[in-house]
């Protein structure tokens, strides 16, 4: 079997590299061992642009989060399927500094800011806003399983996919094509997540995997919530009273799953977003990989120009994905060079 690019896992990196590769004509096919607990399965999708305790709007994030929004966009209606969420996220304050930090970035840049914030509109006694807030324009949340199940349908209808564990010692790099098992193709694209650099060709990467843990809830009280909120803790309302909420960031992975302890964190960052009692129905724990700043890493191989690496999408993923995928495409099909930031032989050779 012969195909342009053999693609290495369909987390959200690998599904988002076979959208645009498929977009640009290519033929590719996707291997994935479909584990039933993977971080992208897990991960709460959220698209907060303006993230952390300084406020600071990144560089390019206007770009990124258009580009992010036409891309899920066209994806849904490819695939009849709804994943992405719009939603007003409430972001509120967590200290007075915090609140003052705010106070100072719109003074700094009122332009700027007029574009991803407005005033906070949330109604609800129940919820706790000792500090006030302000409300993130163009958020919301990804249905991470849901895209995951709607593109690996669209890869079906394609032959682009299949069950498997690929172990790079089996990758054969020859002059013209890469082949495993009767496998060839022009490149293969390792998209692996926390396991990246657990192979021949990327054990040079410093991956440090984190473990996070979301529980799902029942709080009837507040179910005419329509916000997400966030504020060192976030919760997604999923509708009729249910919520996503989390997370923690652990590093110990000896026994990273059902723990009672990120449980036990999780309950406390709800109760400081809400008065309203409520249940715990599940607890989801998933493995991220993490890079260096929590930075999407990708690139060619620097002695096998036909092996490549994308990875380090994190929290940010859904929001920065598809514009890195746009970026690596290029870069593999015209040579495009890949912003120094992100390039893995520019940062760790």
């Amino acid at each position: 079997m012969k195909v342009d690019y053999l693609i290495v896992g369909q987390g959200l990196a690998g599904s988002l590299l076979a959208w645009h590769l498929l977009g640009r004509g290519q033929r590719v096919l996707v291997v994935d061992p479909e584990e039933e607990v993977t971080s992208s399965k897990v991960a709460a999708g959220l698209v907060t642009p303006l993230a952390g305790n300084r406020f600071n709007i990144p560089d390019g994030l206007g770009e990124r989060l258009d580009y992010a929004r036409s891309f899920y966009w066209s994806a849904e209606e490819a695939t009849k399927r709804h994943f992405f969420h719009h939603k007003r996220i409430a972001r509120l304050f967590r200290s007075e500094d915090e609140r003052e930090t705010w106070k100072s970035r719109i003074a700094e840049d009122p332009e700027a800011y007029e574009k991803f914030s407005g005033p906070l509109t949330l109604d609800d006694d129940k919820i706790a806003v000792p500090y006030g807030g302000f409300e993130m324009k163009g958020g919301g949340w990804m249905d991470l399983p849901e895209f995951l199940s709607a593109t690996r349908y669209h890869l079906l209808e394609r032959l682009g996919y299949a069950i498997g564990r690929i172990d790079p010692d089996e990758v054969a790099i020859e002059e013209n094509f890469v082949k495993w098992k009767n496998i060839e193709a022009d490149g293969i694209i390792f998209a692996q997540g926390w396991q990246g650099n657990q192979n021949r060709f990327f054990d040079w990467i410093p991956i440090k995997p984190t473990v996070g843990d979301i529980l799902d809830l029942a709080i009837p009280e507040i179910s005419d919530v329509s916000h997400i909120l966030n504020s060192g803790g976030w919760l997604i309302p999923k509708g009729s009273g249910t919520f996503s909420a989390g997370s923690t960031y652990r590093h110990d992975l000896d026994d990273p799953y059902g723990y009672d302890g990120g449980r036990a964190e999780v309950i406390k960052k709800v109760t400081q977003l809400t008065r309203a009692p409520f249940e715990v129905s599940s607890q989801r724990t998933g493995i991220r990989p993490v890079i260096r700043r929590s930075q999407v890493f990708m690139g060619r191989h620097p002695s096998q120009s036909r092996v490549f690496f994308f990875n380090g999408l994190g929290s940010k993923g859904v929001l920065n994905g598809p514009w890195h995928a746009s970026r690596l495409v290029d870069h593999i099909l015209g040579g495009v060079s890949l912003p120094d930031c992100s390039d893995i032989r520019s940062n760790f050779l």
